[in-house]
């Protein structure tokens, strides 16, 4: 692997384009955020921070990195309006997986994830849509717009199945379609209760490959103050790496986001822990020498970054 050192690539280290097995597309974006903007920063801020931390993971025992990451250069808004936004995503999400790479999408406001699931429609592509976020995003529209951050999971369930976990804020519309349609939606004070019951519940409910779309949300206050919407009740350090492992064992992550980071100034801790959580959540999902969360079945050899 050839890597050139770079300030602007994650972990400071850049693999060339067509050597590299994950790309990582961040987009400085937050035109749809309703409560406190600077989502659009987070992307920088993320991989600023990812340049000061170890990429060898003492728990898993490589470095996530050796799989071979090339970061694009960041995408800035375009002022046409979220679709449009959507579309911009889309393409270079679509690329990626046709060129045979993990796209690993930075945000930046939710709704950047409507164009990575677009891509993977457009390209025939069969997943579950796995959620972790602290809110619903089911409304059909909102503030005038379908692609708002608080519709991403209402335009993810026109495409793919969905299982929606971690949440504990949803409006009451959204409560009610979620029980009258019985959406596979794991609240996140279940896992407090019996956290290996409530993945139990959600298990037989995934496809063999899935698409990650993580809001930072998804992660209690107490660790995580820099997101837009920030809601007491999260998740702690400890037990979104378990969720993660828990839910993509023996499957298939073929693409995944972490979103909505906004940082706050003089307080490094959220953007440092955001680029700790994809560091790790890489090395879980996509080791180095194997074939991610996925075991070769009998006689298979493993190959770096293969998908079924």
């Amino acid at each position: 692997m050839n890597w050139a050192e770079s300030l602007l690539a994650f972990g400071g280290l850049q693999a060339a384009r067509e050597e590299a097995r994950v790309v990582v597309i961040p987009v400085a974006y937050d035109l749809t955020t309703t409560y406190a903007a600077g989502a659009r920063d987070g992307p920088r801020a993320l991989i600023d921070a990812s340049t000061h931390m170890e990429l060898f993971d003492e728990e898993l025992g490589f470095a996530p990195i050796d799989v071979g990451v090339h970061t694009l250069p960041i995408v800035e808004q375009v002022a046409a309006g979220p679709e449009a936004m959507s579309l911009v995503v889309q393409g270079i999400v679509r690329e990626a997986l046709e060129d045979g790479k993990l796209p690993v999408l930075l945000g930046g406001d939710h709704s950047l994830s409507i164009g990575a699931f677009r891509a993977l429609h457009e390209l025939g592509l069969s997943a579950t849509i796995l959620q972790l976020d602290a809110h619903a995003d089911l409304r059909e529209e909102y503030q005038g717009t379908a692609h708002s951050h608080a519709c991403v999971m209402a335009r993810a369930r026109e495409l793919f199945p969905c299982a929606q976990v971690g949440i504990r804020s949803l409006s009451e519309p959204e409560h009610e379609r979620a029980r009258r349609e019985r959406l596979a939606i794991l609240p996140a004070r279940r896992l407090r209760e019996d956290r290996e019951a409530a993945v139990a519940e959600i298990l037989p409910l995934l496809g063999r490959q899935i698409y990650l779309t993580l809001d930072l949300d998804v992660l209690d206050p107490s660790i995580m103050p820099g997101t837009g919407t920030p809601e007491p009740g999260g998740l702690l350090w400890d037990e979104i790496q378990w969720v993660v492992r828990a839910l993509t064992r023996d499957r298939s992550v073929i693409g995944f986001d972490m979103m909505e980071l906004s940082p706050i100034p003089g307080l490094r801790a959220p953007e440092f822990l955001a680029a700790k959580l994809l560091n790790k959540i890489l090395g879980i999902v996509w080791p180095p020498g194997g074939a991610g969360s996925i075991p070769p079945s009998a006689g298979e050899t493993p190959t770096q970054g293969s998908r079924p």
